[in-house]
């Protein structure tokens, strides 16, 4: 008799049953050859036989949720089961398969060398340390006063708590996609979600002083941070940290970003409709300073003036 493979079909790892010996009962009582603990799964729910040949024959043994094999129900009659088969007992999927079924390559872990703070503890923590003095820099520099430091330690709180949740979130999602936690690529891909934005508003700042616009910091933050960033950073981790195949990796980065970007989406579109509105609120640039580094020359003053009168409008004499 040939050997053959019940595969048992759970999220993310399967388990695998040899059949060497047959007939092989299989159901949820304990006195069957393949134990299934599935609460839709009867006590005694299926029959598996071989003849001489090596063709294999399955017999329905259960009156409460059947079987189906390839897409069809089976009756209490035993029928072929072609070599690779689909089974589907209850809620429980199952696949019969030869021991000469080939196996898909193994994927080796690329966390390493580039991608080596996703992966080591020492390095996630140090990415948490330099992204927790990077929220405090911006928050004292976008404080005018003198403020003591339990003021900013209070201020950190609400982002530190975010970032446990988040990184509990992705954690979450590793154990789903591995069956294991690792906690200190969740933290890694945190942090850099929370510093890299930090960063580009730092390099906005100086680019928007050096060309005289706004327009350098709005690409970055709108384009890079507000719709690139998460996806990006979530094909990295799937693909790179979590080994997961190239499409199936884009796949899951972009659904699990539809809502978030979906939303920001909708934010701008407003931003942008209230721009052609009236607003109480003047706009104005305030990256002058005494080091005037920019790429096009000052107005001169006197132009300066001249353009000013001739906006404003003519005064009437009293």
């Amino acid at each position: 008799m040939a050997t053959m493979i019940l595969e048992i079909q759970a999220r993310g790892l399967h388990h695998y049953q040899r059949l060497e010996r047959f007939p092989v009962r299989v159901g949820r009582a304990l006195d069957n050859d393949v134990i299934l603990s599935d609460t839709s799964v009867s006590a005694h729910h299926l029959r598996l036989e071989q003849d001489e040949a090596g063709q294999v024959f399955i017999q329905n043994l259960s009156s409460e949720n059947g079987t189906r094999l390839n897409g069809h129900s089976l009756g209490k009659e035993a029928a072929l089961a072609p070599i690779p088969s689909q089974l589907l007992l209850g809620n429980r999927r199952l696949r019969l398969v030869s021991v000469e079924t080939p196996v898909e390559n193994t994927y080796m872990s690329r966390c390493s060398s580039v991608f080596a703070p996703l992966c080591k503890p020492r390095w996630a923590l140090s990415l948490l340390l330099l992204t927790v003095v990077a929220l405090l820099g911006n928050d004292y520099l976008a404080i005018a006063l003198q403020k003591e430091p339990l003021f900013y330690v209070s201020g950190l709180l609400p982002s530190l708590l975010w970032l446990l949740f988040w990184a509990l979130l992705v954690g979450g999602m590793t154990r789903l996609l591995t069956h294991r936690w690792d906690f200190a690529p969740a933290l890694s891909v945190v942090s850099l979600f929370t510093l890299i934005p930090l960063i580009l508003q730092e390099m906005g700042g100086w680019l928007d002083y050096f060309f005289t616009s706004d327009k350098p910091s709005t690409w970055l933050l709108v384009g890079g941070v507000d719709f690139l960033l998460l996806p990006v950073l979530l094909y990295t981790y799937l693909h790179w940290v979590l080994s997961q195949k190239r499409l199936p990796a884009l796949g899951i980065a972009l659904v699990l970003s539809a809502l978030p970007l979906g939303i920001r989406a909708i934010s701008l579109l407003d931003q942008v409709t209230l721009e052609n509105e009236f607003s109480s609120e003047p706009y104005y640039n305030q990256t002058l300073s005494s080091l005037n580094i920019h790429a096009n020359a000052a107005l001169p003053l006197d132009e300066y003036v001249q353009k000013a009168t001739a906006a404003l409008p003519p005064q009437r004499s009293p």
